[in-house]
């Protein structure tokens, strides 16, 4: 098995990089732009939510199909990043761009503008996270891929949260919605660069046999496969966790800390720790199988949502030091889930003689952003059945909703992920195992 050169794991980690500067500011902004700067109801952006990414979540097995029938002189998965690198960053700044419409107006842009990012951000993101399987065979090296990947993504994340509240005042001249709108251009312009990069440092080395079985056929095996199904419901857990405890930050830190500020540092010191986490992936593996690794660490991120929830609205350094202790551990949880897919490319190959690395990952895919769904929707049901008023005093009962939904309730979702991990069935040594099968080990 080769091992991969500093600089390819590098350029791959480059790749999520350039998304997060979209995904960060979409999960952690985008609710609170809608409902705050272009001045659209909770329900509406829930119901929104939940129908543009229900489509976005259905396209995603579609663009698999699509990225493992794709023949290109660079590759089936590399070209995504080239050509699709501008037209996302175009889109994105248009999501975040206020024009001055009625209020049906400004919702039907919305559903527009949300529903292409989804559109070409499948289009290239489902490629990139393919292009791991294709890089290399070697379940360790895939692990370290993984392990730059979410590196890339949280350092990314770190400047975001950092620079977005700075730049949209700055760009914005005290304007908000000119802000990020400028802010959503200067994060498109690095996220071109940086794809470009991704797709010149990267190779495909792993050059499959065409699939020797039809759409159907290959969708029909990939649904009968135990351990896709179990990382598909840990997907749903996982970005379920991230979108409704994500997505209420700022309105936890307006309303029920009443400190809009602090979420600053709150959220660059989270995604620091996060980095940490990511890069100690390898570290964690090694004392023990991923499967377990993963379980301990949502565990532990359970117990500290309930923690962070008794601290109420007074112990900021508790709130704080909590958070960055849940933000660490949960670092190489995405990473593990990334790199099992991976493995399960290689499973599906032993079992049906057929290598699709595009669906295999666009139904990853397809489970995170059905988290992702669940959660951003349910974000905006909550806060609207628990009375949510943009811009107004809350009752008691709105202000511990908020609270709640920052805590015990993603508490409970990372609680239910690593319940369902238990069955997870792609041990270590069953990898080594179907390695050998495949002559590759």
């Amino acid at each position: 098995m080769e091992k991969l050169k500093l600089s390819e794991k590098v350029g791959y980690g480059l790749g999520d990089a350039a998304f997060n500067f979209v995904w960060m500011t979409f999960i952690y902004f985008q609710i609170y732009f809608y409902t705050d700067v272009f001045g659209i109801s909770a329900a509406a952006i829930g119901t929104m939510l939940l129908l543009t990414r229900v489509w976005d979540t259905i396209n995603d097995p579609i663009m698999g199909i699509i990225a493992d029938r794709t023949e290109t002189r660079w590759g089936k998965f590399r070209p995504y990043l080239l050509f699709g690198s501008v037209p996302l960053a175009i889109v994105a700044t248009l999501a975040f761009t206020t024009p001055d419409l009625s209020t049906d107006g400004k919702l039907m842009y919305a559903y527009g503008t949300y529903f292409l990012v989804g559109m070409i951000y499948t289009a290239i993101n489902i490629p990139y996270s393919s292009l791991m399987s294709a890089i290399t065979n070697d379940p360790k090296e895939r692990a370290s891929l993984s392990s730059w990947r979410f590196m890339g993504a949280y350092g990314a994340g770190i400047l975001v949260l950092h620079f977005t509240f700075d730049l949209v005042e700055r760009l914005g001249g005290g304007d908000q919605a000119l802000g990020f709108q400028r802010t959503m251009a200067v994060y498109g312009v690095v996220l071109a660069i940086l794809l470009v990069l991704s797709f010149a440092l990267t190779k495909e080395r792993i050059q499959p046999e065409k699939s020797k079985h039809n759409v159907k056929v290959e969708i029909a095996k990939l649904l009968q496969s135990p351990p896709f199904i179990l990382l598909f419901i840990v997907g749903i857990f996982s970005l379920g966790f991230v979108a409704i405890r994500n997505g209420i930050t700022m309105h936890y830190f307006k309303y029920f800390l009443e400190d809009e500020s602090a979420a600053k540092w709150f959220l660059v010191g989270g995604s620091i720790a996060n980095l940490v986490g990511a890069g100690a992936t390898q570290w964690f593996i090694r004392w023990a199988d991923k499967k377990y690794i993963y379980m301990v660490l949502m565990v532990c991120n359970a117990v500290m949502m309930a923690a962070i929830y008794l601290c109420g609205n007074t112990n900021l350094t508790g709130i704080y030091l909590l958070h960055f202790i849940s933000s660490f551990l949960s670092g190489p949880t995405v990473p593990i889930v990334f790199a099992m897919y991976a493995d399960i490319v290689d499973y599906q190959e032993v079992k049906t003689g057929s290598r699709a690395s595009g669906l295999v990952f666009a139904g990853a895919s397809f489970g995170q952003k059905m988290g992702w769904t669940i959660g951003g929707a349910a974000t905006g049901f909550l806060l609207a059945g628990f009375g949510f008023e943009a811009n107004t005093t809350l009752s008691d009962s709105t202000v511990h909703g908020i609270q709640m939904m920052f805590t015990l309730i993603p508490g409970g979702i990372a609680l239910l992920g690593a319940i369902a991990m238990y069955w997870y069935q792609l041990t270590d040594n069953e990898m080594n195992h179907i390695q050998t099968a495949l002559g590759r080990s």
